[in-house]
């Protein structure tokens, strides 16, 4: 037998176990940081950052939230568009909170608050602190919370913010195996909880979706 001829099977069986083996890993859930982050990663950060600036409709002066603001950069880059007049606020998660704090302390910007805990169930942001918030990957992981965190969300944007919600489709044939909500679901829930839709991107990038919501001036439900 040709050792070449041999070798490309092996070769061949090896790459197919290696697969195999990948989709275990990923079917339990255990490749999504990963998988986000190569995602990221292949969508290029500062291209999706104008993109995410375009639809909460940043502007020098504003404050804005980033809720689980995981190694900060998102929350660093709104800082920067909103300016020394603006303010930024971030919440920590998924990443540990010496992360997010360095990357903040990285960039020299004196226009971040980093929240880590609050007592009870208290909004983890100021009260009516925030022109826009962004969920990047976020909503989807609350589970059984999502209602009073909706509560929160409600309180702690103004009259007439934005809220955007970024996540991965559920319903797409490739991607992330994520436990993920569908759009619609979404959508039901922020309407409900007094929220009016303003934008939906179902092609925000990759599989993910993008969704706009705006603060109802009326007491949330």
């Amino acid at each position: 037998m040709n050792p070449a001829a041999n070798s490309l099977r092996l070769d061949g069986r090896a790459s197919r176990a290696v697969a195999a083996a990948l989709v275990v890993v990923f079917s339990a859930g255990l490749g999504a940081g990963w998988l986000l982050e190569r995602f990221d990663a292949s969508v290029g950060f500062q291209r999706e950052a104008d993109r995410i600036a375009e639809v909460l409709e940043l502007a020098p002066g504003q404050s804005v939230g980033d809720i689980r603001a995981g190694t900060g950069r998102w929350t660093v880059d709104m800082a920067r568009r909103v300016g020394a007049d603006g303010q930024a606020f971030a919440t920590v998660g998924p990443d540990p909170a010496h992360v997010l704090m360095a990357t903040v302390a990285d960039s020299g910007l004196d226009n971040v608050t980093v929240i880590t805990r609050t007592p009870g169930d208290a909004p983890r942001l100021p009260i009516a602190c925030c022109d826009a918030v962004l969920l990047r990957f976020v909503y989807s992981d609350l589970h059984r919370e999502r209602a009073g965190f909706l509560h929160n969300l409600w309180r702690v944007t103004k009259p007439g913010g934005l809220v955007a919600v970024i996540d991965f489709d559920p319903d797409a044939p490739t991607g992330p195996p994520r436990n993920t909500l569908a759009r619609r679901e979404v959508i039901a829930e922020f309407t409900a909880g007094g929220f009016t839709q303003v934008r939906d991107d179902q092609r925000w990038f990759g599989t993910a979706y993008g969704l706009v919501f705006r603060r109802n001036a009326g007491p949330s439900s």
